[in-house]
């Protein structure tokens, strides 16, 4: 699946460069489609290839890297050499290419599985739950901030110092976050990530717009958190031969509350007023503390001998590394 939707978005991500405005609409739709099935392409392939103790720290570092170097594009705009106009395009398919031919002429190894992943089967339709809904309300409460949330923000910040207060700690949080998820489980580090952004829209709320910005730094923490479980979850639940299904369910689910949550603002990107944004404090942090309980009441996603294990490795390294340094 990837090696044939990857050429399809390289083609079409190019074709930008020399189509007008009517013609790209037609073309977003059919890039919007393929995009759609890359996602749970890649999802699937990586649940293959990775281990599960190591997939929160995989997972934590490509989308950190992957939202630093998106948020550059945005920060410095269209960038051109030479005589060349919009040259992030070409830089974006270039990287798709080399994706594809890395993925398709990889050598074929048939990954090492554990005998605890070996005997997983899938979970209960309960666990699966407990888990989406949390997921599903929390990307509610996302589209909802990048709808009207952020675009206020940025009206009161330049990019620069919006880049500062949200990209680079979420870059720093997502590192964390797939250290905590490796050695803590999943359960943990995700109802800390949803406490903390709780608490930053509950104070930013208070604290109003003018002041309410540095909330987002803790904000973007908590946020990674969250957004690197999101990810990772699927990964554990699914069964060998099933890890494509529960990867489309996940991100549909994902793309369905984001939608929601659009259309719950009432506000297509602009800004809003204060009492807007007060309202969506409000709500948006009863959202997240909802989203605890039933994190509470499922089993934890990662098998606790892999977390015994990650945890008797880390030690030993440190001790090793302790020993080292005093020689």
């Amino acid at each position: 699946m990837i090696a044939i939707f990857t050429p399809i978005i390289t083609g079409l991500t190019l074709a930008f460069l020399w189509l007008n405005f009517d013609t790209s609409f037609l073309f977003a739709i059919i890039l919007g489609l393929t995009a759609g099935v890359s996602p749970v392409a890649i999802g699937a392939y990586f649940a293959d290839q990775t281990s599960p103790e190591d997939r929160g720290r995989i997972v934590g570092i490509a989308i950190g890297a992957t939202l630093l170097i998106s948020q550059i594009f945005l920060l410095t705009g269209p960038i051109s050499i030479a005589s060349i106009t919009n040259t992030e395009l070409i830089i974006i398919a270039i990287v798709l290419l080399l994706t594809f031919v890395g993925l398709t002429f990889r050598p074929k190894e048939k990954p090492q599985e554990t005998p605890v992943t070996k005997r997983r089967k899938g979970p209960p339709p309960k666990q699966i739950t407990l888990y989406a809904i949390p997921i599903f309300l929390f990307y509610v409460v996302a589209g909802i901030l990048f709808s009207m949330v952020f675009p206020t923000i940025q009206n009161h910040v330049s990019n620069s110092i919006f880049y500062l207060i949200w990209v680079i700690p979420f870059v720093i949080g997502a590192a964390i976050a797939g250290v905590q998820l490796d050695t803590r489980g999943r359960k943990f580090p995700t109802i800390l990530g949803l406490a903390i952004t709780g608490v930053s829209l509950a104070v930013f709320g208070i604290l109003g717009v003018n002041w309410g910005y540095l909330c987002i730094v803790p904000l973007a923490v908590g946020y990674s958190f969250v957004a690197i479980t999101s990810i990772v979850v699927w990964a554990d639940l699914a069964p060998a031969n099933s890890r494509g299904k529960y990867y489309g369910l996940g991100f549909g689910l994902i793309a369905a509350a984001q939608m929601i949550g659009l259309i719950l603002s009432g506000v297509n990107f602009g800004i809003a007023s204060s009492t807007q944004i007060g309202s969506y404090m409000l709500f948006a942090s009863i959202a997240l503390f909802l989203c605890i309980p039933p994190l509470f009441l499922a089993d934890e996603a990662l098998p606790k001998e892999l977390i015994e294990k990650r945890q008797l490795l880390d030690y030993l390294e440190g001790v090793k590394n302790k020993f080292t340094g005093k020689k």
